[in-house]
């Protein structure tokens, strides 16, 4: 990584998910300690407000359809030479129900094929920096194969909404660790933030209102779950490839580090955006 991304000079950053939450928190933090922040979120109301609030650049993104994911890298390639470090925190479940437009299933696609497609295309001006992505401990429960990778993605599954999840998210941590062995250049990491207090039950109706409620006390803070983030952005300890969680490395699925899987979703990525004209650009 390069020095102007860590200790005082911590260069520009690039955070998604930043309209709310943790990603929100976090550019609070790095704009304290002298980052520039770029906050990119899917509410363009909050992504005003928090770009206001700072005094900062503010754009939008939403990941479910992959030609604004094109537009976002068109709009960051003007606006910065370079980026330091892109934080990838952007993802959830969608509450759509049935394919995207790009005729992919919509929890894999913000979770893993949109913030995927967003990595090529800013390759050139991360060269030198690195990817924090917001992972979930619940990836450690799922399984790919190369007979489910593209069941997957077309939402072949069966699964309740929670394993769905799970399993993006796995996709997502092998996609980045294959972007990484493609781009030695670029350090890759991904962490765990926490169990959340405002995001804990939000996709689960009433019994998830209820069930954040009682608890609220043991959950960790959003300031703890942002500063998890901060960390690993700012860091000069050796972090690559590496899962995290509470600040510390931990094991994480062992399909994050498989090769041939990570080769295998990669062309999945490349033939789903390729399909729709989106494939990522190749640097001049």
């Amino acid at each position: 990584m390069s020095s102007t991304a860590a200790g005082s000079a911590l260069g520009t950053v690039v955070i998604t998910g930043a309209s709310s939450g943790i990603g929100a928190e976090a550019a609070r933090q790095l704009h304290r300690q002298g980052a520039r922040v770029i906050a990119v979120g899917r509410d363009p109301a909050r992504t005003r407000a928090l770009a206001g609030e700072l005094g900062i650049d503010g754009l939008t993104v939403d990941f479910a359809d992959l030609a604004d994911v094109h537009r976002l890298a068109d709009a960051l390639r003007l606006l910065v030479p370079r980026i330091d470090v892109l934080a990838a925190n952007a993802g959830g479940i969608p509450r759509a129900r049935g394919a995207t437009a790009d005729g992919i299933e919509p929890v894999f696609q913000v979770n893993a094929i949109g913030p995927w497609l967003l990595m090529p295309l800013l390759a050139p001006l991360l060269a030198g920096g690195r990817v924090v992505a917001t992972s979930s401990r619940s990836h450690t429960g799922a399984s790919l194969t190369g007979g489910t990778v593209a069941a997957a993605a077309a939402g072949a599954s069966g699964l309740s909404a929670h394993k769905v999840y799970a399993r993006a998210k796995l996709a997502a941590g092998i996609l980045l660790r294959e972007f990484g062995r493609r781009h030695p250049e670029i350090t890759v990491a991904t962490f765990h933030p926490g169990i959340i207090a405002s995001d804990f039950g939000r996709y689960m109706g009433p019994v998830g209102t209820l069930l954040k409620t009682l608890a609220r006390p043991f959950l960790d803070s959003l300031a703890d779950g942002a500063h998890r983030l901060v960390r690993l952005a700012t860091t000069a300890d050796p972090i690559e490839e590496a899962y995290f969680v509470r600040n510390r490395p931990a094991p994480g699925s062992p399909q994050l580090h498989d090769p041939a899987l990570g080769a295998e979703l990669w062309a999945l990525a490349e033939r789903l955006t390729a399909h729709h004209g989106l494939g990522p650009v190749q640097p001049s």
